[in-house]
């Protein structure tokens, strides 16, 4: 790769980075100079003179770029790591303030559609059957609201339940509140290698507090993955069906609150401890 080449992947990935398209040029440009003046920097990386001085300055607020006073001034660049790392706490800062902005209207939202939810709707209330979500973000985050929900027992069906990591808190704090845990996964001697590696790595974290607590079986067939809270109340689950070959960023998770669906579903998995699966 020549120096052109790398100096534009350099500025391609600093775009990608959130930096505009002059701001990256510069910076590329900059990072293989050294140390430049503005207007020699403008000549090398084609960022127009009239915008040079503007462009570096926003790079210095940045914390990209170190300035030397002078006439003219001299710009010199920080090293890859320092700038990769200071780009990354920017990046981190923005999406911090939008998390916080998001919790906020969320607050706001409940609050005010809170006063009309269903104040216009007439006749029988009745509870929907089914949700349908995204496999992935989505569910992972519909899985822990569920998890946060149990106040008895949380039934789980995976093959090898790879995602714990991702919701091991919430199943930490309903086992802490004395919700019994029971999961069936799949024999590892049926599963792939890497799959069974999968497995192997979340058994050794049920090994560890408080997920000793956890009961877990073995089966040889899981027709579904997924979850069911409190069953006996009929409070809710979470489950999509197994369907080999399609990835998971093209399946789709079903959500039921109707306590009729999530009684039949812990029926299912209740047949299955007793008698499809072992210790």
């Amino acid at each position: 790769m020549d120096h052109d080449e790398a100096i534009e992947k350099v500025r391609s990935i600093l775009m990608e980075m959130g930096l505009n398209e002059y701001q990256a040029l510069a910076l590329a440009h900059l990072f293989f100079m050294g140390e430049a003046k503005p207007l020699a920097l403008s000549k090398a990386s084609g960022v127009p003179s009239a915008r040079i001085y503007g462009i570096l300055d926003e790079l210095v607020r940045m914390g990209l770029v170190l300035v030397k006073p002078g006439r003219p001034s001299i710009y010199i660049s920080l090293s890859p790591e320092d700038v990769a790392e200071n780009l990354m706490a920017i990046r981190v800062q923005e999406l911090e303030r939008k998390v916080k902005m998001l919790k906020e209207k969320a607050d706001e939202l409940v609050k005010a559609a809170s006063q009309i939810y269903l104040r216009g709707k007439k006749g029988m209330s009745t509870v929907p059957l089914l949700r349908i979500v995204s496999v992935g973000a989505a569910s992972l985050a519909e899985t822990r609201k569920l998890y946060d929900m149990a106040k008895e027992e949380i039934l789980i069906l995976s093959r090898a339940m790879e995602y714990l990591p991702d919701v091991a808190e919430n199943l930490k704090k309903a086992i802490e509140r004395g919700v019994s845990v029971k999961i069936i996964l799949m024999k590892p001697e049926l599963m792939e290698p890497e799959d069974r590696e999968k497995q192997a790595k979340i058994l050794e974290m049920l090994g560890e507090h408080p997920f000793t607590k956890v009961v877990v079986r073995f089966s040889d067939e899981i027709p579904i993955r997924g979850c069911i809270i409190d069953p006996k109340k009929g409070a809710g689950a979470l489950f999509l069906v197994e369907d080999p070959g399609v990835p998971f960023s093209f399946r789709e998770a079903a959500i039921t609150f109707h306590p009729s669906v999530v009684r039949g579903l812990a029926l299912m998995f209740s047949l299955m401890w007793d008698y499809k699966s072992s210790p």
